[in-house]
């Protein structure tokens, strides 16, 4: 019996030793498939950041621009009137026909020029009839004196006869000057305006002939300035800016004696060349006018400029040491993101008072096309910043 016991103890004890074993060799070969699969798994993402590293490190090309300093000038934006030195309305004093028109809308016409001729026939017949009534007087005068002479007429008859002359000299001259009202000449050269006058039309007194503009090389540029910032002084420059176009200068040449009682500002007058300025009187133009003294502030082309909705800023373009270009043995680039203080802006430059400083080598053209830290390539530039970089504030 006891034999029996430690025979089927015995075949227990060998089963459960093979069960074991089957068991060890299936999590053996199940953690040797696992590491085999990691170790394959492994090597292809190493071969793919292998092949990943072959290619060249993502760049954009662009244009840089070194930072420059440039003459500044604060400014204030008004609005100004363009104003002709000459300019007439031309009024026509008495009434009359109209016997001729010597000019036509909108033509040159030079001084003394005539521009409208009323009737004037019936006084020229007074004219006529009063010249020969002068010429009689002025023989009865001149007998009178000879025989005052001999004694053969008293002094009266001379006095009459003087006095008789004189009246009809003093007629002539009165219808003289009627006859003149009648014909309106141009008192200098001048561009006329438009009008629609016929011969044969009945003018009433007073009309409206046409306005004169007289043509000259310079033209005037009114404007008020505020009593707080009436600093502007004759001789200093005042600069007419247009959308798209260069500034005209103007020159100040009078100023006011007093602020006006009204707006408590004060009134000036610039003169500049009218020529090539494409400006025509009674204009209303914008006018920036110095408020402050010249500074020396960085200067960049307005392409290097970016905004978001963190504000204004530029790529400054650092080397980078770790990283060659390939394309020449200098230290790569790379751009850097900085945050800039815009002062003002003028045509294709922008005026910046803090964040960069001259010397510093900026993204200009293409400076869209980047972010932090991307490689960039350099490509030459055409960038050209005039002088005087003032601007409104």
């Amino acid at each position: 019996m006891t034999t029996a016991t430690n025979t089927k103890s015995s075949n227990d004890k060998s089963l459960r030793s093979g069960a074991a074993k089957r068991w060890f060799m299936t999590v053996l070969v199940c953690i040797l498939v696992i590491v085999g699969l990691a170790f394959y798994k492994v090597k292809e993402i190493q071969a793919a950041i292998a092949f990943a590293n072959s290619f060249p490190e993502p760049s954009e090309s662009i244009e840089a621009f070194p930072v420059v300093l440039d003459s500044y000038t604060p400014r204030i934006k008004i609005t100004g009137e363009v104003i002709a030195p000459q300019r007439l309305e031309l009024h026509n004093e008495i009434s009359g026909t109209i016997s001729k028109v010597g000019f036509s809308s909108g033509e040159a016409v030079e001084a003394g020029q005539t521009l409208l001729q009323l009737d004037d026939r019936e006084e020229q017949a007074r004219k006529k009839a009063l010249l020969a009534r002068r010429t009689l007087a002025q023989r009865e005068f001149d007998r009178n004196q000879k025989l005052l002479a001999q004694g053969r007429v008293s002094e009266k008859a001379v006095d009459e006869t003087r006095a008789e002359l004189d009246m009809v000299k003093a007629e002539l001259e009165q219808l003289q000057v009627t006859i003149n009202k009648k014909r309106l000449t141009a008192p200098f050269a001048a561009s006329t305006g438009i009008h629609q006058f016929e011969v044969g039309q009945l003018l009433p007194m007073d009309t409206r002939v046409t306005t004169l503009i007289g043509i000259t090389e310079t033209l005037w540029l009114d404007f008020e300035l505020p009593q707080r910032a009436s600093d502007v002084h004759i001789g200093d420059e005042v600069w007419i800016v247009r959308e798209g176009e260069e500034p005209v200068n103007a020159t100040v040449i009078a100023r006011a004696s007093e602020l006006s009682g009204a707006t408590r500002s004060l009134k000036y007058r610039a003169a500049f060349t009218a020529k090539n300025s494409g400006l025509i009187p009674q204009s209303f133009v914008s006018i920036e006018v110095p408020a402050g003294k010249n500074r020396d502030l960085p200067v960049i082309p307005d392409t290097a400029l970016r905004v978001d909705q963190l504000g204004d800023f530029v790529y400054l373009l650092k080397p980078d040491e770790d990283a060659n270009s390939e394309a020449t043995s200098e230290p790569a680039l790379r751009a850097y993101r900085q945050s800039v203080t815009v002062q003002a802006r003028k045509l294709n430059k922008v005026v910046i008072s803090s964040g960069i400083k001259q010397g510093d080598l900026v993204a200009a053209k293409g400076a869209f096309k980047l972010r932090e830290k991307l490689l960039v390539n350099v490509v030459p530039s055409a960038v050209e910043l005039g002088s005087n970089a003032g601007a409104e504030q």
